[in-house]
């Protein structure tokens, strides 16, 4: 900056003399009381300043205040964390972005141990200390809460980063945090790593259903060799194989050699068939659910990993297509429950009970479950 470098508050002494008439530049200033900051504050009178801020005010000022000083961050610890519905992560090896139900935190490398933060709709600001430590700081001052924590929706987008997925396991290892999470939402892509992602989902205690999304580019090319990759790194995460996993429309429709249900490892999942009608399925090269569902319905019967399958359709399934095609698999029908069929699989104990639902106009539902004949 140069020798005749002047911070703001040597500016604002200076400025303030001079207005007032003041004009003895060799006045030693050391004579003058020490300048007090907001962070000079008592702590107890800033907690009653806190406590005057509004219901939300911890969701609002939790992470802007734990990065003004370590007093303040200090009495940010002793609050009990906010309770935040949503979190998204989204990290590769520059920077990192965390949102918590909409309070957006982003952190950017600057060098090894100094980076940059942007709290919200903050201006960045330099810190000390590598990017990755203060955004795992961050997120586990809200994670690692006594008794536990409980997120409804856990958003991981894209890749992720492998230095950030391992500092967070030990970080994870070292408070012993319990973290349940309801529903996980996936955003899968080819350069995405299945053992960091696996690694990652493994750190939560308990994960109710996983959602897994598709990629609307236009310049994305839906071929074969796409959905091969895709299927190939949601069957390299172990972690799929537990909760009930949910897969996007986006993929199901667009997926013209039936990839997906064809490789797919995954016990229990639901699958999404959208409005044929719509115009981004058109953009792509969509498939009709009346015309896809009874195929994925004969690739899964012979599926040896499935347990439960449903199958969803915003638009309508006819009857006839689907009645036709479990008769021809030779599946037989209960005469006293039209809707219910039993397909017996071949050299095994177990049967598949196909179950159609409907309203008055056509099918909506297609369920399928493995039972055992012994059971």
């Amino acid at each position: 900056m140069g020798s005749n470098f002047m911070d703001y508050s040597e500016f604002e002494f200076w400025w303030q003399r001079f207005s007032a008439g003041n004009f003895d530049i060799d006045y030693d200033r050391s004579k003058e009381p020490k300048y007090c900051t907001i962070t000079d504050l008592p702590v107890h009178i800033f907690e009653k300043i806190c406590d005057n801020l509004g219901e939300d005010y911890k969701k609002e000022y939790w992470f802007t205040l734990r990065h003004v000083c370590k007093s303040f961050r200090g009495i940010v610890g002793s609050w009990k964390a906010p309770k935040f519905e949503e979190i998204e992560i989204r990290c590769d090896g520059e920077s990192i972005s965390l949102n918590f139900d909409g309070y957006v935190i982003e952190y950017f490398k600057k060098s090894k141990n100094s980076s940059k933060i942007k709290v919200h709709n903050s201006a960045e600001v330099s810190y000390s200390g590598n990017f990755r430590d203060l955004a795992i700081d961050d997120l586990m001052s809200v994670l690692a809460s006594p008794g536990g924590y409980k997120l409804q929706h856990l958003t991981i987008f894209e890749k992720i980063d492998k230095i950030f997925v391992l500092k967070l396991c030990d970080k994870f290892e070292n408070l012993a945090a319990n973290v349940d999470v309801d529903t996980v939402e996936l955003h899968p892509t080819r350069n995405m790593n299945p053992i960091l992602v696996n690694k990652f989902l493994n750190l939560f205690r308990s994960i109710k259903k996983i959602d897994i999304k598709g990629e609307d580019k236009k310049r994305l090319q839906y071929t074969q060799k796409y959905f091969e990759t895709i299927v190939d790194k949601i069957n390299g995460i172990e972690a799929l194989k537990g909760p009930m996993v949910h897969i996007d429309s986006f993929l199901t429709m667009v997926d013209r050699e039936l990839v997906i249900p064809r490789g797919l490892k995954i016990p229990k999942m639901t699958l999404y068939l959208e409005d044929s009608s719509d115009v981004k399925f058109r953009r792509f090269g969509w498939h009709s659910p009346t015309a896809v569902a009874p195929n994925i319905v004969q690739i899964l019967l012979k599926s040896h990993h499935l347990k439960f399958c449903r199958i969803n359709a915003t638009s309508f399934l006819t009857r006839v297509n689907i009645d036709k095609k479990l008769k021809e698999l030779g599946a037989e029908n209960y005469p006293e429950t039209p809707d219910l069929y039993k397909y017996q699989i071949p050299d095994s104990d177990d049967y598949f009970e196909i179950e159609i639902k409907r309203n008055d106009r056509a099918i909506t539902d297609v369920y399928i479950r493995r039972k055992s004949s012994s059971a």
